[in-house]
């Protein structure tokens, strides 16, 4: 199975994970003189063996992650680190953005002026760069996702 296969079928598992444990809470109260519609131990049975199966698929996720190494950027790397460079990135964006122009403020009875370091256009095109830097990094990630075979 390719990693971005596994990928996929996390993402399921992990929907169907939610489904049941919320059908169990759903469930566990019954009236008393009524007939049981689904069986805790039933359920519960269905969601250990799904957890286990999501814990398997994890790891296996984890090792092809840490294992792989790939050529991104005239560097080797593995996919491991391409995803926290991505995530770094991501983080920088959200941060990049708040910075906006403070304009004056009051201290001691005086208007005081903060002057940004950058201007707004300066910023506006680190975002942008760094933007099209993560698209790219994306584009090499999801391209390795369904080429990589996932390692037992």
């Amino acid at each position: 199975m390719f990693l971005g296969a596994g990928l996929q079928e996390l993402k399921t598992m992990q929907s169907k994970l939610l489904r049941l444990y919320r059908l169990r809470e759903n469930t566990f109260n019954v009236l008393e003189n009524k007939k049981v519609e689904v069986d805790f131990d039933t359920v519960s049975k269905e969601i250990n063996e799904l957890v286990t199966n999501i814990r398997e698929l994890k790891v296996q996720i984890n090792k092809t992650n840490t294992n792989t190494t790939i050529r991104v950027e005239d560097k080797d790397m593995t996919i491991q680190e391409l995803i926290i460079i991505i995530g770094d990135l991501r983080s920088e964006l959200s941060r990049l953005q708040l910075l906006r122009p403070r304009g004056p403020v009051y201290l001691g009875g005086q208007a005081v002026e903060y002057i940004p370091q950058k201007k707004q256009n300066e910023i506006a095109n680190l975002i942008s760069d760094m933007e099209q830097r993560k698209a790219d990094l994306d584009k090499v990630l999801q391209s390795n996702n369904w080429k990589t075979e996932l390692i037992q």
